[in-house]
């Protein structure tokens, strides 16, 4: 397989480069994919944030796919569909297996920690084993006609809801919808959920003397020396009170640069867009490099080993995760770099088995409930930071420690979610000990315009409207044979690798139906804006690459080896 870079260059000297490119005669605008994993292109300008960003630039035009409408809509090239989309039903399933397969998840490059195993470059991870004794939950299930109404009309692909010690409703998008691909033993994106989970490790960090509180300061890091991050106190970035305001487009792009901030390792953007950087005024402002700085520092301070044992600690031994769960690096990092950031994958009922521990923490006052209460006690007013009004995530009008909280009608009630673009929720009650968690391919959180889902009606109002949970001792733990849980663990892995090799076919093969070749090209980005593209080059007699030249402005160069 030989490989091209093609290096996008625009001409900013011309303002007359791209004249007329797009259909209303103005120029493409350039961004950042919301994953960080390649540039994008688009008329009218995309929306590459997470759900919480206070920017949201998506052209009516991508909302133009509905329901009555046939094909895939690709979005131009988009990693993930924009945010304000409507799209129909074989567009989400296409990009449901981008998200699930389009990565290599499966399987692992051996012991290397190294996600992208064939065509892409290596991205590397913070990978966690799955527990040898598993959390199994008790389950009395109830129906709920509307949450199962949401899960055929909407991109919904699971619902759970845990109260009184138990799972109540239980819901996964139907085989003849989505569920032939997403199924319980999928692993599936967080999104910025995964911006709590280096909180809670943090937390934990405290509580094994690691850090001494919420108070410590991040001042014996030579790399944050020279930026608004050296000195800041943990609870100001945990509460995305850092003074960040002045360097940030929205949630994931550096103004001076335009990197994804999830792009480069902590230390490369203090030694580019960061450096010499000064704190603003501390109020709240959403982005991703916070989290990347407090998971970062914590391996820095702590060392590779005893970080990988807190995250053994956390989802291993506490939450007991029944399938092995991890931690991205950086996009650009190299496997020995200083690195995390805020995208986790994990099943969903072991999401359910984080946030459960997370709740047992609260309500049994141990270490790590003592940390969340103090940071639900430190929160911050969001004040007026600009979320689209009437959505899910304007409900919270407070921020704690990575948590959203404060959520309107419950007053002080300690009430704290976690919140992912597309529609990956958990909403924690840790007074009345409930909890929400839900999955989605997409939501535009527009509802009851299509494309959205009823995040207030199945999620919110479960948790404002409960009741307070029971007094009565919970049921025990079922008790599972170890044999069996390997057993179904395995055939789990092999389902899985079973089923990303169907799908990668299935796509293929359509591609091949409708353009008479495969487009299987796969996309990744180098530090200095190249866009990778691995395409196979030795049959041309019978394939062609195909793509889309905004201005004719390519540039082909030589890569590191020779091809």
């Amino acid at each position: 397989m030989k490989k091209l870079l093609l290096l996008l260059i625009l001409s900013f000297f011309s303002a007359q480069s791209f004249a007329g490119s797009c259909p209303d005669g103005s120029d493409p605008v350039k961004s950042v994919s919301a994953d960080g994993t390649y540039f994008v292109y688009n008329c009218g300008g995309g929306s590459n944030n997470t759900s919480a960003s206070t920017n949201s630039s998506s052209s009516a035009s991508k909302s133009s796919s509905n329901k009555s409408s046939k094909g895939i809509d690709r979005f131009g090239g988009d990693s993930e569909i924009p945010e304000e989309a409507n799209p129909n039903d074989e567009t989400l399933k296409f990009y449901l297996y981008r998200y699930l397969y389009s990565h290599n998840i499966y399987p692992y490059c051996g012991n290397s920690r190294e996600l992208f195993c064939e065509d892409l470059p290596p991205q590397f991870t913070h990978p966690v084993e799955s527990s040898k004794n598993p959390y199994q939950f008790n389950s009395d299930l109830r129906e709920d006609k509307y949450i199962t109404q949401q899960m055929q009309e909407t991109a919904l692909l699971s619902y759970l809801l845990y109260e009184d010690g138990k799972i109540v409703i239980d819901e996964i998008t139907p085989e003849d919808r989505f569920g032939d691909m997403f199924r319980d033993s999928t692993k599936f994106h967080s999104q910025s959920v995964a911006k709590t989970l280096i909180g809670y490790v943090a937390g934990h960090a405290i509580c094994k003397g690691y850090i001494e509180s919420v108070d410590s300061r991040f001042n014996d890091w030579p790399a944050l020396q020279n930026t608004l991050y050296h000195n800041q106190k943990l609870i100001d970035v945990l509460n995305m009170a850092a003074g960040t305001q002045e360097y940030f487009i929205g949630s994931n792009k550096f103004k001076n640069s335009s990197r994804s901030v999830t792009n480069p390792t902590v230390q490369d953007a203090m030694e580019n867009e960061l450096k010499g950087s000064k704190k603003s005024t501390s109020i709240y402002n959403y982005n991703n490099m916070n989290p990347n700085v407090v998971g970062s520092y914590l391996i820095y301070k702590i060392g590779d080993e005893n970080f990988q044992q807190l995250l053994d600690d956390v989802f291993k031994k506490k939450a007991r995760i029944e399938g092995d769960v991890f931690f991205l690096k950086n996009i650009s990092a190299k496997k020995d770099d200083i690195s995390i950031w805020s995208q986790f994958y994990a099943t969903r009922y072991d999401y359910l088995r984080i946030a459960k521990a997370m709740l047992d923490d609260w309500q049994n006052d141990t270490c790590a409930g003592k940390y969340l209460k103090t940071i639900h006690e430190r929160r911050i007013n969001k004040g007026n930071w600009g979320g689209r009004p009437g959505t899910r995530v304007t409900l919270p009008e407070g921020y704690a420690g990575f948590f959203h909280t404060g959520y309107k009608g419950m007053g002080s009630r300690p009430v704290m979610g976690m919140d992912g673009y597309g529609g990956q929720t958990i909403l924690i009650d840790f007074e009345r000990g409930r909890i929400v968690a839900t999955q989605a391919i997409h939501d535009n959180m527009m509802f009851p315009k299509p494309g959205g889902i009823d995040f207030k009606k199945i999620s919110y109002e479960k948790i404002k409207n409960g009741k307070p949970s029971s007094k009565a001792k919970p049921p025990p733990e079922p008790v599972v044979d170890s044999q069996q849980i390997i057993k179904e663990r395995n055939a789990a892995i092999e389902t899985e690798k079973n089923a990303k090799q169907y799908w990668d076919d299935y796509y293929e093969a359509m591609d091949e139906k409708l353009y008479g070749k495969a487009q299987g090209i796969l996309f990744g980005s180098s530090a200095d804006g190249s866009i990778l593209l691995s395409e196979d080059f030795e049959n041309l007699d019978q394939r062609d690459i195909r793509v889309s030249d905004y201005g004719k402005n390519w540039f082909v160069k030589e890569d590191k080896d020779g091809n």
